[in-house]
C-alpha cells in the first residue's frame, strides 16, 4: 500500500453537520475488520511492554502515544487507513497533517476515571481544525467506559486546565477548572454511545469529554485515538506543555510538518516519511528523561465523575 485508503463510505450530510453543531459525532463502520486486527495487534503490543509507573494511575490502566513512530502496525493504520479522509470532510482542508496516535487501555474492573477534559489545553497548537478519532477494538457501553462528551462544549470559546487520569495537570498555565459537571449534569446535553468494533467516534480538540472506570468484570476497554489537523493548526507551545520526545524543530507560528508531525493528505509526505520507512524512530533519551521527569513531578488534583 503506497497511498492513504479512502473511508469505505464518506460522512453523510448529517454527520458533518452534527459533528459542527455537537463537537462529536459517531461514524458506525467506519474500519474494515483487516484494519480492526491490525488496531488490535498494536493494542496487545501495548500490554505486552513493561509499564511506566505513574503515581496516581493503576497498573490495569495503560496509555502509550506516539506508537506509530516504532510500532509498524500503528504506522500503517494512520498514514494508510481512512481516518486522514474523514478528519479532511469535517475540516474543509487541503491538507491534513498527523499530529500524534494515543492507546488508551483500560482493563476489567479498572476503576480509573477519565476526568473531564478537552484536549485543546493539552497541546501545542493553535487553530480550529484538530479533531479525534476514537475507536475500541472492543465492543464499549456505559459499564466498560463509554466516552462522555458535552454537546457544543467545542464553542465554549475558553481553554480549561488541562488534567488527566490520575489528576496529572499537565499544564502550569493558569488556566480555569471547568464547572463541576456531575453536579450539575442536567444543565448539559451529555452524548454517548455504546460501540462495535469498526465503529470511531470523532471529536473536536475543544468538545469537552471524559468516561468512568471500566466496571465490566470481564470485558476491557482497548482504544486507540488518531489526531489530526488542518490547513489553520500552527504550533504554539504553552507553559510546560505536553511532553514530546521526538525533537521535531517547529518554532512558534510554524505549520505542522516534518517527520514528527508530517502530511498525509493529499499525498504522503515521502521525504519526512523516508527515516520511519526504512525502520523503527524511538524517543531522543534526554528528551523522554524529561518527559518522564515532567509527568512523575507534575501537580496533582483530586478528580471525581
Amino acid at each position: 500500500m503506497t497511498t492513504p485508503d479512502a473511508a469505505a463510505r464518506p460522512l453523510t450530510d448529517e454527520e458533518v453537520e452534527d459533528f459542527r453543531r455537537d463537537g462529536v459525532v459517531c461514524v458506525r463502520g467506519l474500519y474494515t475488520p483487516e484494519w480492526v486486527a491490525t488496531i488490535e495487534s498494536a493494542l496487545d503490543a501495548v500490554r505486552e511492554r513493561p509499564a511506566l509507573s505513574v503515581p496516581g494511575v493503576s497498573a490495569s490502566f495503560r496509555s502509550d502515544a506516539f506508537t506509530w513512530h516504532f510500532d509498524d502496525a500503528v504506522r500503517d493504520f494512520v498514514l494508510y487507513g481512512p481516518s486522514a479522509h474523514i478528519a479532511r470532510q469535517v475540516f474543509g482542508s487541503k491538507k491534513v497533517n498527523l499530529f500524534y496516535d494515543q492507546i488508551f487501555i483500560k482493563e476489567a474492573l479498572t476503576s480509573d476515571l477519565t476526568p473531564w477534559h478537552h484536549d485543546a489545553s493539552f497541546w501545542p497548537l493553535e487553530g480550529d481544525q484538530i479533531a479525534s478519532l476514537w475507536t475500541s477494538v472492543d465492543a464499549v457501553d456505559a459499564n466498560s467506559s463509554a466516552l462522555e462528551f458535552i454537546a457544543g462544549s467545542h464553542r465554549w470559546d475558553k481553554l480549561w486546565k488541562p488534567i488527566g487520569v490520575g489528576g496529572i495537570v499537565v499544564s502550569s498555565e493558569p488556566l480555569e477548572a471547568l464547572p463541576d459537571i456531575d453536579a450539575h449534569r442536567s444543565d448539559y446535553r451529555i452524548l454517548s454511545w455504546a460501540l462495535e468494533p469498526g465503529d470511531a467516534l470523532l471529536f473536536h480538540a475543544r468538545t469537552v469529554h471524559g468516561a468512568q472506570g471500566n466496571k465490566s468484570p470481564d470485558t476491557s476497554r482497548r482504544a486507540i485515538a488518531t489526531r489530526w489537523c488542518g490547513d489553520d493548526v500552527v504550533y504554539r507551545p504553552r507553559v510546560q506543555e505536553m511532553p514530546i520526545p521526538w525533537a521535531h524543530g517547529l518554532r512558534p507560528g510554524d505549520p505542522l510538518s516534518g517527520p514528527v508531525f508530517p502530511r498525509v493528505l493529499p499525498e504522503l509526505d515521502r521525504d519526512a516519511l523516508a527515516e520511519r520507512m526504512r525502520g523503527p524512530v524511538f524517543p531522543e533519551p534526554e528528551l523522554m528523561r524529561q518527559a518522564i521527569e515532567q509527568m512523575t513531578n507534575a501537580e496533582r488534583v483530586q478528580v471525581r465523575m
